[in-house]
């Protein structure tokens, strides 16, 4: 499904990345006999600690692709669908933040909040734009003229 895609998610996180993080937690007990067994691999081995935050990871670019999947689908993407879509990922974040575990990797909950904080200053200058008040005025007389006809 993903093997010929190369588009980028964020940061340089492509589909393959996330199809990769999400074949290594499906073969996890695989990874980890072959590591215990393999005395030059041991250094690399991932406790439950790193297989979590990874787990973590993965929900969360799941997320993130879902709504870049969801941006890209029409040519035109509408208000309305962007701030629902904006809303979802923030939500997703936040629940994601709340649910953390207390031995999650600092950088990890770091990043969470930047990205959290990102999606409201996006979010915000939504809520700035002129194109609500617009649209509502439009929507007034647009009812305004049915009711006369």
């Amino acid at each position: 499904m993903l093997r010929g895609s190369t588009s980028k998610i964020t940061n340089g996180v492509t589909d393959h990345d996330i199809y990769y993080l999400g074949r290594a937690l499906d073969y996890r007990a695989v990874i980890d006999d072959f590591v215990a067994k393999n005395k030059d691999l041991r250094k690399y081995e991932m406790h439950s600690d790193d297989w979590n935050a990874i787990s973590l990871v993965a929900h969360w670019l799941k997320a993130f692709r879902s709504a870049t999947t969801q941006m890209s689908a029409t040519k035109r993407s509408m208000l309305s669908s962007t701030h629902a879509i904006f809303r979802g990922l923030q939500e997703s974040i936040q629940e994601s933040i709340r649910t953390l575990p207390n031995n999650v990797p600092h950088r990890l909950k770091v990043g969470l909040t930047k990205a959290h904080r990102k999606l409201s200053d996006y979010y915000s200058k939504m809520d700035d734009s002129p194109y609500y008040t617009w649209v509502s005025c439009k929507f007034h007389i647009y009812q305004s003229h049915l009711r006369f006809v």
